[in-house]
């Protein structure tokens, strides 16, 4: 290891220096505090050996001098050589930056014990600091990974440029702020043939990764796009050639086919509802989800609950369901408790009512604009674009 001698005595230089060396160190002598922070500032020296009383920048001055200088680059551990014996003065050279001190007259032996120590020291420090750095590149490849899931998972979020039905007067916009990188909620629009639009929303139980799995799961199962057979909707023999189910027996089946009994918290809620484009006639059934909210013509709310437990927690639940007209001009809103639940700095929640309000003060706005308009309150009332729980709204409008 290469040791910086600190001391304008030339006598205690040549003998440190021969100590040192016989140690299997090697040598660098500076005459004074000054000379020694100008080589430590072009070299990798990491351990010093310093005399107290220096001229031009004393063993204190230099110790507090290299804390300030290497404090982000490198650490350097200082022993100070010192004939003063007060507690008082130790005390002064801990606080300044020194890591151990040698009395003068020294013992060559205690110096050595000293040296070594302050090598373990630093190479404690070098493994962790190698340590560190693995931690940090495993850290970047995994946000990395997280990141592309996270592009993966909003792939399977509906595309608002794609608007299946808008040529029948219908069109859709979310929200969607995941906590973290990964969220437990998603929703969907989707054609179920040439007249009926299919949409949901989910809330899985908890967070992150496990959650956002399940997410991706489910838009696989409840895929009903393309002429695709699945939960949704069966091709049958016979005119019209598909069986588009009924909401509330979606979830049944769905629900039967999400039981756990190993993992009591693996459930979601979830609310499933068709449209008659034709007609505006729409089937909705909940499972444990917020109540959706119908904005009417007017400026006036209707909100539907159509009740039922969360999907997978019992098994053979059935479900209720609730019919309405969505008329020229209105507007469905769904969402998750991520809305009215977020919590402001004093741990207030947004509330329902407030969600209510919002809305209403908004509806006269485009859908684009509505949605960025809740966007901004929940930010605003959280002081911040960070949420506890992830933030999810979707709105469907006839126009």
């Amino acid at each position: 290891m290469k040791i910086l001698i600190a001391d304008d005595s030339e006598d205690m230089q040549l003998l440190l220096r021969q100590f040192v060396r016989k140690w299997g160190h090697e040598v660098v002598i500076a005459e004074d505090g000054e000379k020694a922070l100008q080589i430590l500032e072009t070299s990798d020296i990491q351990l010093v050996i310093s005399d107290w009383a220096m001229p031009n920048m004393t063993g204190i001055e230099l110790c507090r001098a290299v804390r300030e200088r290497f404090a982000n680059e490198r650490y350097i551990y200082i022993i100070l050589l010192t004939a003063r014996q007060d507690q008082e003065d130790l005390v002064t050279g801990m606080e300044a930056g020194a890591d151990d001190f040698v009395r003068k007259p020294f013992n060559k032996d205690e110096l050595r014990v000293r040296l070594r120590a302050g090598e373990r020291t630093l190479q404690m420090q070098q493994t962790l600091a190698e340590q560190n750095k693995r931690l940090e590149a495993a850290q970047d490849e995994l946000r990395k990974d997280l990141e592309a899931a996270s592009a993966v998972q909003r792939s399977l979020l509906p595309n608002p440029e794609k608007q299946p039905f808008l040529d029948a007067g219908y069109r859709f916009d979310w929200l969607y702020v995941p906590a973290a990188y990964l969220g437990g909620d998603t929703c969907n629009f989707l054609r179920l043939d040439a007249k009926h639009i299919g949409f949901y929303m989910v809330d899985v139980a908890g967070h992150g990764i496990p959650s956002a799995l399940k997410t991706v799961m489910l838009s696989q199962t409840l895929s009903a796009a393309n002429g695709q057979a699945g939960l949704l909707k069966d091709d049958i023999s016979y005119a019209p050639h598909c069986y588009i189910r009924p909401p509330s027996e979606a979830l049944y089946e769905l629900n039967n086919a999400s039981q756990n009994e190993f993992d009591a918290m693996h459930y979601f809620t979830m609310i499933y509802g068709v449209i008659d484009v034709s007609t505006g006639r729409t089937t909705l059934s909940q499972a444990g989800h917020p109540a959706a909210i119908v904005l009417r013509r007017g400026g006036t709310m209707e909100t539907i609950d159509a009740g039922g437990v969360p999907i997978g927690m019992l098994e053979g639940m059935m479900y209720d369901e609730s019919e309405f007209t969505l008329e020229t001009a209105e507007r469905l809103v769904l969402y998750t408790d991520g809305i009215i639940e977020c919590e402001n700095a004093d741990g207030a929640q947004f509330t329902f009512e407030r969600l209510q309000t919002l809305l209403q003060e908004n509806v006269a706005k485009p859908l684009q604009d509505l949605i960025q308009a809740v966007h901004t309150a929940l930010v605003e009332w959280r002081g911040s674009a960070v949420f506890d729980d992830d933030v999810s709204l979707l709105v469907i409008e006839r126009f």
